[in-house]
Parts: C-alpha cells; structure tokens; sequence
C-alpha cells in the first residue's frame, strides 16, 4: 500500500518514508536475500510512542510490523507496505538484584542485558549472538546456555508491557492477563508490541566452556558422547554440534559449549577430549561475557535460507548423513550443520505453562545456509531443504524453530510446532488482542 496521498500528519513526528534520508538504513534486513519497502518506519523512544504509531497505522490501514535487533531470518521485521514500528532506540535496561529481576525496553539487544545484569552477578537465558534483539529471541523461544539451569528465555520472561492492536497498553503476568504471557512465552510477536520484557535472572557460577574441533567422520560418535554426558548431567551444559567444511582444518564437526552448572568440569572435558581426534581446543575458563562474545556477531546482509526440525532422538546413521550434507557442493558458502541440544530445564515448562511446545526434543537441528553471492541462491536454498528432509523422519512434530522460520515458512509446519492444543489456545489468544490479524508479519497465528 502506498501511502504519498495520505497527510503527512496521519504519522507521527519523525516517521520515515521512501525517499527520506534515512529510510533505507532503518529498512536494511540482516537477510541479504530480502528487499523490502515498507510503506513507512516509525521510530519509538517511549511505549507513548508506540502507541501513537500503532493507531496510526490502524488509521491509515495498514498492517504492524515490529523491528527490534532485526535479527529476522524471515524478515519479519521489515515488510512491504506495511508500518514499522522500530524500537531499536528503545534499548535500556535496569536491574533490580535483591528481587532478581531485570526490565528490559523492548528494541534492547542481549549485550545490553548481559553488561547490565552481569555486573550484579545475575544473568538470564540470551541468545548466542549478543546482537540479537531480545524481543524476537523471547517471543519466539529462546536457546542458549543457561537453558540447563534456567530454562528457555521465554520460561524467564516473568512479565511484559504490550501495546495490543488497538493501542491499548496491557501488561500482562501471571496475576493479570496470564493467557497473553502464556502466549508471549514462545508464541511469536502475533499478540501487539513488547515495549518492556521483565526477566527472573540466577546467579551465575563458574563456568568452563569453549569450542573443540574434530574431523567429520568424528561426528557420529561426538554425539554419542555428548548424549551420554547430558543424560547422566543434565544441567550441565547445552551442546552445540556443528558441522561444516573449515577453511582452515577442512571438513570438520565442532563442539560449542558451557558447563554452567558449577560442578567439576574436569570428568566432562574428559569425555569430549579422551580417546577423540581433537584438531583444535578452544576450551577453558570463562566468564558469561565471554561465553556470550565467543561466537562473535553475525553482520547483516549476507543471504540466508535456514530450515530444520526438533527432533526426538539422533543417532549415529542420521549423524553421519547429516555430515554429509555438511559438506556437499551444495553447502555454499559459511553454510553448515547445526544441532542445539536441549537439556535440564529447558525440557520443563515453567510456572504458568508457555507456548513453546518442543520439550520432548533432544535436539534442535538445522540446516544453516548461509552465503554471499545472489548467483547461489538456488543451491543454498536447496541445500537447507535437502538437510530438513533428512531430519524430517526423525521429527519431533513435523515442525522447526520459529526463529529459525524461513520466509517461505508455510503455515502447516508453523501449526506443527505447537501442536494442536497449543494452536487451538494461541488462535484464542489472538482472537482477543488481535481479532484483525494486524500483526501478521510473523510465524502468523490467524485469529480465524
């Protein structure tokens, strides 16, 4: 929709459109793949602001999207002729140590979170890459290496501020609203916009973490040893198998991780080095900056295509054909194999229940693809979808991530991924504080 014959005070103060100065800066996606052009950009410092731009983009009819760190593999947070709201100003972050709390503005990306709790030391689930915006990461589930003792980052989210379609401004936790924080706990940016995430945070303990490097053909039994040492310690750690050819030591299986649970560490490491073809040890003390920092930041506009599955088990036949496709000529560029394991308490719903429904998995698997040049779009396409149908007969629920969601998601495996009574409560959820599907740029939960 375009909007050049609407009146420019329909929007609020600051709105960017096409043509303005700063319009394709506040529209560039981290997916190089995407292009879009939404019919204007609003820039919000206060949750008054966000109000203002959601009514008025129900004004003009035009449907919401959200952008936050614009982490969106989808794009989700950038959509043509849409209105976006941009909280990417909104980002900060205080902490209140004594109730182990932490209130993040929603645009606040997870080294905010981290250098703001940390320094008290505290800290909650984040995501791996510290400049993930904290709103996607929660909304939609949220892995990282905490999940052992903490449990998703959605299962932390204790509270939340959220302007509703139709400008109102609810806050929702389990005294007040519980259905909309249950829905908020894994159920996507469906329901209005967070302008406040309020997180429970532990204290952190001495942690032990890195990355070890073997040879591919090592794979199949790296994962028998990382599945004996979580089903023995299951706080331990959440594992992070990668497999992928390295420019360096060439076709090559990894191993990311942090034992957080503070106990020895030493009959751990044992395991994952005794006996095994290591080509590289990256592993010793750190602390959870240092974990969060370890994997770097990914920049924005290389291409990407990901797709995969939770699945219940993997065993050493799939594992090797996952190593495989590791590294076939169809891995075009950075891409690679990725499988996030989930243990401790990441497998127990939190107080309240949340909308993330994957508990039963063991691991989360995906194929990564990942490159540069617009020429190998075909290939690395094919690639990612090549790697989910390998995994797809060991499928937990015939459903992926939906952070990871692809922009050709289809709304079949986004149903898959909660499950029908899941789906049956989000669809109500919606219905009640979006019955118009405003916000519908997402892994969309119809309200029909």
């Amino acid at each position: 929709m375009q909007i050049d014959d609407r009146p420019t005070s329909t929007f609020p103060l600051g709105t960017l459109h096409d043509g303005d100065a700063a319009y394709d800066d506040a529209r560039i996606s981290f997916n190089g793949m995407l292009d879009r052009k939404p019919a204007a950009i609003v820039p919000c410092t206060t949750t008054d602001e966000v109000v203002a731009a959601v009514r008025s983009a129900r004004e003009a009819n035009l449907s919401i999207a959200v952008r936050g760190g614009g982490h969106s593999v989808a794009g989700h947070c950038i959509a043509d002729g849409s209105l976006v709201v941009s909280l990417a100003a909104m980002r900060g972050v205080t902490v209140d140590p004594d109730r182990r709390l932490a209130h993040a503005q929603g645009g606040a990306q997870w080294m905010d979170v981290d250098s703001a709790t940390t320094a008290h030391g505290l800290a909650v689930t984040g995501g791996t890459f510290i400049d993930t915006g904290i709103g996607g990461l929660t909304l939609g589930g949220g892995l990282g290496w905490l999940m052992p003792l903490a449990g998703l980052t959605c299962d932390n989210l204790v509270e939340a501020e959220v302007v509703t379609a139709d400008g109102s401004v609810v806050v929702a936790n389990l005294e007040r609203e519980p259905d909309l924080l249950w829905a908020l706990r894994g159920g996507g940016g469906n329901f209005g916009v967070v302008t406040r995430f309020t997180y429970r945070l532990i204290p952190l303990r001495p942690i032990v973490g890195g990355r070890l490097r073997y040879p591919i053909a090592a794979a199949p039994e790296l994962l028998v040893r990382v599945g004996e040492i979580t089903a023995e310690r299951p706080t331990a750690m959440m594992p992070v198998v990668t497999a992928r050819r390295d420019p360096e030591l060439g076709p090559v299986c990894g191993l990311l991780f942090a034992i957080v649970d503070g106990d020895d560490p030493e009959p751990v490491l044992g395991r994952l080095r005794d006996g095994m073809p290591v080509l590289a040890d990256e592993v010793g003390p750190l602390t959870y900056g240092e974990m969060q920092e370890f994997t770097g930041i990914l920049p924005f506009g290389l291409r990407h295509y990901w797709k995969g599955h939770f699945v219940r088990e993997l065993d050493g036949d799939l594992m090797a054909a996952l190593a495989r496709e590791a590294v076939a000529d169809e891995a075009v560029g950075a891409s690679f194999v990725m499988l996030e394991g989930l243990t401790g308490a990441g497998r127990t719903e939190p107080e309240g229940g949340a909308a993330f429904g994957q508990r039963a998995a063991t691991w989360n698997a995906s194929g990564l693809g990942i490159w540069e040049s617009p020429s190998d779009d075909d290939r690395g396409i094919a690639w990612a979808r090549r790697v989910a149908s390998v995994l797809e007969p060991a499928s937990l629920s015939g459903g992926g991530y939906v952070n990871y969601s692809p922009a050709d998601e289809t709304a079949e495996r986004v149903q898959a991924a909660y499950g029908t009574d899941r789906w049956s409560r989000l669809v109500a959820v919606k219905r009640r504080y979006d019955p118009d599907n405003a916000f519908r740029f997402n892994h969309n939960i119809r309200p029909d």
